[in-house]
């Protein structure tokens, strides 16, 4: 007699089976219906870090939970208990579970858990093919993703230091002609008179140290419209000789973290 076999395959039923092309060609959909609400929660992190990490949480959650539940419905295919899926958060022990559950037929016919999934359709067979060749692919957007976000903020942040140093030679020039520091950056600088002065720069100030030794131009980033990592923060280019060189790097009534900064521009701040 032949082996029962389902009629139809019950997506969310977890007490039921799926096979092995099944559940690579589940994970395949699965991955890219989770495509819109990360990609949507990395443009909000360049905007909100808050909002974009909370998109991003929640997509990984549905993630999680639905791809649970294939392995699960793999696991009774195996008829295996769904507990088996509690391995996954060893390490080496899940990678074992993972080639077991990719390589290793299923029950033919019925077992504890229910009938013989159906024959597999071509739509099956494609998606299980093409999720075989779309896992590199998957592991350089996981990889580019997060490097994509902080790309964002640190092209913010140049705008702010190039508004800074830009005032350097105007600087260094009434320096060494006044013998003296300028009072107003605004008179010899005029982005230090705009406000906003930039897209995401909210202002470009100048201080002098108490004894006059060193003079530091400050950009301060808009609270509106940019990260909110980097939301306030300031950065400086400040001197010490008068003008002749110049230093760059977090400072200023809010410095920004080095890490947001470009590489040239992450020394300490001024004395």
């Amino acid at each position: 007699m032949a082996e029962p076999v389902a009629t139809e395959i019950r997506f969310f039923d977890l007490q039921t089976r799926i096979g092995r092309l099944r559940y690579l060609a589940y994970g395949l959909g699965l991955s890219l219906l989770a495509i819109v609400p990360a990609f949507v929660g990395s443009l909000l992190f360049a905007v909100s870090a808050t909002l974009g990490i909370a998109v991003l949480a929640l997509t990984y959650i549905a993630l999680l939970v639905v791809s649970i539940g294939f392995v699960v419905r793999r696991l009774h295919d195996l008829d295996k208990s769904g507990w088996w899926a509690l391995l996954m958060i060893v390490p080496l022990v899940n990678l074992g579970l993972v080639i077991y559950l990719l390589f290793f037929p299923g029950t033919i016919g019925e077992n504890r858990f229910g009938s013989q999934p159906p024959p597999n359709s071509m739509w099956v067979i494609i998606g299980s093919l093409a999720y075989i060749l779309i896992i590199p692919v998957g592991i350089i957007a996981a990889l580019a993703i997060p490097s994509f976000a902080g790309y964002a903020m640190r092209a913010q942040m140049v705008e702010g230091v190039m508004l800074a140093t830009g005032a350097e030679s105007a600087v260094a020039e009434y320096a060494q002609d006044k013998r003296a520091w300028p009072t107003d950056l605004g008179q010899i600088y005029p982005a230090a008179q705009q406000h906003p002065a930039g897209k995401y720069v909210d202002s470009v100030t100048a201080t002098v140290s108490s004894d006059g030794s060193t003079y530091s131009i400050v950009s301060a980033m808009k609270t509106e419209g940019v990260n909110s990592a980097i939301a306030g923060a300031t950065v400086e280019v400040w001197s010490n000789d008068g003008g002749t060189s110049w230093h760059c790097g977090p400072g200023g009534a809010n410095p920004a973290e080095a890490m947001y900064l470009p590489t040239t521009c992450r020394e300490t701040g001024a004395p």
